[in-house]
Protein backbone atom coordinates (compact mmCIF):
# COMPACT_ATOMS: atom_id res chain seq x y z
CA UNK A 1 0.00 0.00 0.00
CA UNK A 2 1.35 3.15 -1.00
CA UNK A 3 1.65 6.74 1.23
CA UNK A 4 -1.31 8.67 0.97
CA UNK A 5 0.59 12.72 0.95
CA UNK A 6 -2.32 14.46 2.80
CA UNK A 7 -0.33 17.97 2.54
CA UNK A 8 -0.77 19.05 6.49
CA UNK A 9 0.14 22.24 7.61
CA UNK A 10 1.33 20.81 11.35
CA UNK A 11 2.57 24.36 11.96
CA UNK A 12 -1.32 25.51 11.56
CA UNK A 13 -2.83 22.46 13.47
CA UNK A 14 -0.71 23.35 16.32
CA UNK A 15 -1.81 27.00 16.49
CA UNK A 16 -5.37 25.86 16.08
CA UNK A 17 -4.55 23.72 19.02
CA UNK A 18 -2.80 26.39 20.94
CA UNK A 19 -5.55 28.40 21.05
CA UNK A 20 -7.79 25.75 22.48
CA UNK A 21 -4.83 25.24 25.33
CA UNK A 22 -4.49 28.79 25.80
CA UNK A 23 -3.05 29.29 29.43
CA UNK A 24 -4.19 25.44 30.71
CA UNK A 25 -1.36 24.12 32.03
CA UNK A 26 0.24 21.66 30.15
CA UNK A 27 -0.61 18.92 32.81
CA UNK A 28 -4.27 19.51 32.79
CA UNK A 29 -4.10 19.57 29.32
CA UNK A 30 -2.35 16.45 29.51
CA UNK A 31 -5.42 14.76 31.69
CA UNK A 32 -7.82 16.49 29.73
CA UNK A 33 -6.73 14.87 26.55
CA UNK A 34 -5.89 11.91 27.98
CA UNK A 35 -2.33 11.50 26.49
CA UNK A 36 1.39 12.14 29.02
CA UNK A 37 2.60 15.55 29.95
CA UNK A 38 5.72 14.48 27.61
CA UNK A 39 3.75 14.13 24.49
CA UNK A 40 1.77 17.79 25.36
CA UNK A 41 5.67 19.75 25.52
CA UNK A 42 7.12 18.07 22.72
CA UNK A 43 4.49 19.33 20.64
CA UNK A 44 3.59 22.32 22.33
CA UNK A 45 7.06 23.25 24.17
CA UNK A 46 10.48 24.03 22.43
CA UNK A 47 10.87 20.94 20.66
CA UNK A 48 7.61 21.60 18.35
CA UNK A 49 6.62 18.02 17.46
CA UNK A 50 4.30 16.94 14.67
CA UNK A 51 1.23 15.83 16.33
CA UNK A 52 0.12 12.76 15.45
CA UNK A 53 -3.12 11.53 14.43
CA UNK A 54 -4.31 10.22 17.81
CA UNK A 55 -2.86 13.12 19.46
CA UNK A 56 -5.46 15.38 17.12
CA UNK A 57 -8.28 12.77 17.51
CA UNK A 58 -8.10 12.85 21.45
CA UNK A 59 -8.10 16.84 21.12
CA UNK A 60 -11.06 16.61 19.09
CA UNK A 61 -12.60 14.34 21.56
CA UNK A 62 -11.69 16.59 24.73
CA UNK A 63 -12.50 19.95 22.86
CA UNK A 64 -15.95 18.88 21.07
CA UNK A 65 -14.16 20.00 17.75
CA UNK A 66 -14.43 18.18 14.63
CA UNK A 67 -11.06 16.57 13.38
CA UNK A 68 -11.70 18.49 10.37
CA UNK A 69 -10.68 22.14 12.42
CA UNK A 70 -8.01 20.79 13.76
CA UNK A 71 -6.35 19.67 10.43
CA UNK A 72 -7.91 21.75 7.73
CA UNK A 73 -9.09 24.73 9.79
CA UNK A 74 -12.60 24.04 8.43
CA UNK A 75 -15.60 26.45 10.02
CA UNK A 76 -17.74 23.87 11.12
CA UNK A 77 -15.85 23.64 14.85
CA UNK A 78 -18.71 21.19 16.42
CA UNK A 79 -18.65 17.43 15.64
CA UNK A 80 -21.95 16.16 15.53
CA UNK A 81 -23.11 13.92 18.26
CA UNK A 82 -22.64 10.47 17.80
CA UNK A 83 -24.96 7.88 18.29
CA UNK A 84 -24.14 4.61 19.96
CA UNK A 85 -24.09 2.22 16.73
CA UNK A 86 -21.69 4.85 15.01
CA UNK A 87 -18.48 2.42 14.50
CA UNK A 88 -15.15 3.99 16.05
CA UNK A 89 -12.02 4.85 14.26
CA UNK A 90 -9.20 2.84 14.65
CA UNK A 91 -6.04 4.63 13.92
CA UNK A 92 -3.32 2.59 13.32
CA UNK A 93 -0.24 4.78 14.27
CA UNK A 94 3.30 3.99 13.11
CA UNK A 95 1.34 0.54 11.47
CA UNK A 96 1.77 -0.82 14.92
CA UNK A 97 -1.36 -3.47 13.94
CA UNK A 98 0.90 -4.06 10.63
CA UNK A 99 4.04 -5.02 13.13
CA UNK A 100 1.88 -8.15 14.33
CA UNK A 101 2.56 -11.84 13.33
CA UNK A 102 -1.18 -11.57 12.85
CA UNK A 103 -2.51 -8.36 11.74
CA UNK A 104 -6.48 -9.42 12.30
CA UNK A 105 -5.43 -10.25 15.89
CA UNK A 106 -3.23 -6.98 16.36
CA UNK A 107 -6.89 -4.90 15.34
CA UNK A 108 -8.81 -6.92 17.50
CA UNK A 109 -6.34 -5.94 20.46
CA UNK A 110 -6.03 -2.49 19.35
CA UNK A 111 -9.69 -2.93 19.15
CA UNK A 112 -10.27 -4.49 23.16
CA UNK A 113 -7.77 -1.62 24.42
CA UNK A 114 -9.61 1.20 22.98
CA UNK A 115 -12.57 -0.16 24.55
CA UNK A 116 -10.66 -0.59 27.84
CA UNK A 117 -9.48 2.71 27.52
CA UNK A 118 -13.12 4.08 26.89
CA UNK A 119 -14.75 2.38 29.80
CA UNK A 120 -12.59 3.57 32.65
CA UNK A 121 -9.40 5.43 33.19
CA UNK A 122 -8.26 2.91 35.92
CA UNK A 123 -8.99 -0.42 34.06
CA UNK A 124 -7.35 1.33 31.15
CA UNK A 125 -3.88 1.91 33.17
CA UNK A 126 -4.07 -1.23 34.63
CA UNK A 127 -4.41 -2.95 31.51
CA UNK A 128 -1.11 -0.96 30.18
CA UNK A 129 0.61 -2.31 33.33
CA UNK A 130 0.33 -5.52 32.66
CA UNK A 131 0.62 -5.08 29.58
CA UNK A 132 4.23 -3.68 30.40
CA UNK A 133 4.82 -6.36 32.73
CA UNK A 134 4.10 -9.37 30.37
CA UNK A 135 6.58 -7.70 28.20
CA UNK A 136 9.54 -7.36 30.84
CA UNK A 137 9.34 -11.02 31.07
CA UNK A 138 9.19 -11.56 27.47
CA UNK A 139 12.51 -9.93 26.55
CA UNK A 140 13.59 -11.46 29.77
CA UNK A 141 12.77 -14.60 28.38
CA UNK A 142 13.95 -14.02 25.27
CA UNK A 143 17.61 -12.91 26.47
CA UNK A 144 17.87 -16.20 28.74
CA UNK A 145 17.24 -18.27 24.96
CA UNK A 146 19.36 -16.39 23.31
CA UNK A 147 22.27 -16.65 25.82
CA UNK A 148 21.57 -19.93 26.37
CA UNK A 149 21.80 -20.69 22.30
CA UNK A 150 25.19 -18.97 22.51
CA UNK A 151 26.65 -21.02 25.62
CA UNK A 152 25.43 -24.26 23.39
CA UNK A 153 27.13 -22.80 20.13
CA UNK A 154 30.13 -22.50 22.12
CA UNK A 155 30.39 -25.67 23.89
CA UNK A 156 29.88 -27.42 20.46
CA UNK A 157 32.55 -25.35 18.95
CA UNK A 158 34.66 -26.05 21.85
CA UNK A 159 35.33 -22.75 23.41
CA UNK A 160 34.37 -20.82 26.38
CA UNK A 161 30.88 -18.45 27.03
Amino acid sequence: MSKIDLNLDFDAIRERIDKEKHGIKPSIWADKVGVSRNVVTNIHGSVKQKPSLEYIVAVSKATNKSVDYYLWGTKETNKPELKNDTPQVIVEHQDLIKRYADPVQGKEINEQLIDIQDTDKTLFQSAVSSIKSIWDTAMTIRQVRGKKTASEKNLKNGTDG
